[in-house]
């Protein structure tokens, strides 16, 4: 009866003859937003220099070198905010050096040791620190999640909506795309946590346990995490269910009511068929998944310009840093946050 009474709404809401009604849109501080976008591009470049001293202060010292790990760090920041080149991004240190905290530009970095940055351990551990730090401000005010994969272009020929049912299952596509799962919170669209995919065409289910353990780090209550049918099992229900959160998944029609040891997919089904409305309301956050991936890649038009996969890998990582200090930005104008980093690195 109850499997029955699911296929109905199933199909109703498939169909979209279901009356659903989607919540009132969320006015926009036009005023507020206004004095964000001027203030762009100071505050984001001295938040980029703040936070990265907050972590140099902590990290241990290391031999001599003949650029500051830190230096280095800002400079890549500042690179992909700015989205030239690496002999052009050099220039970065006269134009922004004082605002990044890099007092004297007379032993500047060549473009060569920017390249080599992309794959510094230390540097590399110092942009994984800033991405922490950057969820600091909302870690204690966001509980709601949506989970989505995109593709970044390495070429500017491409792009993944138009060629990814022609790069599909292609070994070519690797060289082309990089794939990344991604999840944002959705009240304040700061992204929580990435996973960068084996390949483009890479399946997005196993990559949501690992990026719910690094939600579980940095966010104490998390009540729901949407996401596609891409990611519909079990398995990733009962991960949900450990945060103490609820899943929203989109169903398929042929789907099994029976639990297999797993409470929190028949629960899911159950709320599906009966409280469909407030259902479909938690669910349909997940499109703040795809609005945050749209953004990047429009407000960042440059392709990814690494050609080894861990500098690829670091480059992503710099992409969403810059993200979410540009997020904070706004955050700060729109919503009143306050700016106010913890030191403290996440379990």
């Amino acid at each position: 009866m109850l499997l029955t009474e699911f296929r109905h709404v199933f199909a109703a809401v498939r169909s979209g003859s279901y009356p659903y009604h989607p919540r009132e849109p969320t006015p926009i501080p036009w005023r507020r937003y206004d004095m964000a976008q001027v203030n762009e591009l100071p505050e984001v470049v001295c938040l980029m220099g703040r936070l990265v001293d907050a972590v140099d202060v902590r990290m241990p010292a290391g031999r001599g070198c003949a650029h500051p790990k830190a230096h280095l760090a800002k400079l890549i920041l500042a690179q992909q905010y700015d989205g030239r080149c690496n002999r052009n991004s050099i220039g970065l240190l006269s134009l922004m050096g004082e605002r990044l905290g890099i007092s004297s530009t007379r032993n500047q970095p060549s473009y060569k040791a920017l390249e080599r940055a992309y794959d510094d351990p230390a540097v590399i551990r110092i942009l994984n620190e800033v991405f922490f730090l950057t969820q600091r401000p909302v870690s204690l005010h966001e509980g709601c999640f949506a989970v989505d994969g995109t593709c970044f272009p390495a070429s500017i020929k491409e792009n993944w909506e138009s060629a990814k049912r022609r790069f599909l299952k292609k070994p070519e596509a690797r060289s082309i795309f990089e794939k990344t799962v991604i999840a944002c919170g959705t009240t304040f669209k700061i992204i929580a946590a990435f996973a960068v995919a084996s390949t483009p065409y890479a399946n997005d289910s196993p990559y949501l346990k690992p990026i719910l353990v690094q939600i579980r780090q940095l966010y104490r209550d998390v009540s729901v995490i949407a996401a596609d049918p891409a990611f519909l099992s079990r398995m990733n229900c009962a991960s949900i269910a450990q945060l103490g959160a609820k899943p929203r998944i989109m169903p398929k029609g042929n789907v099994s009511m029976k639990a297999k040891g797993v409470k929190a997919w028949r629960d899911m089904l159950i709320d599906f068929t009966q409280q469909t409305e407030r259902w479909l309301r938690d669910y349909h956050t997940r499109s703040i998944a795809e609005t945050v991936s749209s953004t990047m890649k429009r407000v960042n038009l440059t392709p990814l310009r690494k050609k080894l996969i861990i500098r690829r890998a670091v480059e992503i990582l710099a992409r969403i840093c810059v993200y979410n200090l540009r997020q904070l930005t706004y955050l700060k104008y729109t919503r009143n946050i306050q700016l106010e980093f913890h030191t403290a690195t996440p379990n």
